[in-house]
């Protein structure tokens, strides 16, 4: 069975502000090392997501993707392969 969820860049948003509080502002293409978003806080991200979405996601893999942008495709691919 295939996932069909197409996240986007503002949902990954609403959690780093929920969670993290970023600024509102933030656009989504806005690195996370900008954000001042460390290991630990994207390993944390990666921990909700895949509570929210049912699809596995690595803080690494949040790290390499960079922002909330490609981290919102991320998490689309992994649903699609799922």
């Amino acid at each position: 069975m295939t996932s069909r969820i197409s996240l986007e860049p503002e949902a990954v948003l609403d959690v780093l502000r929920t969670h993290f509080d970023i600024p509102a502002d933030t656009a989504p293409d806005t690195d996370f090392q900008n954000l001042g978003l460390d290991s630990l806080v994207l390993i944390e991200l990666g921990v909700i997501l895949t509570q929210q979405y049912g699809v596995d996601v690595a803080g690494g893999e949040l790290a390499a993707a960079g922002n909330a942008a490609k981290a919102a495709e991320l998490v689309s691919a992994k649903a699609a392969r799922s």
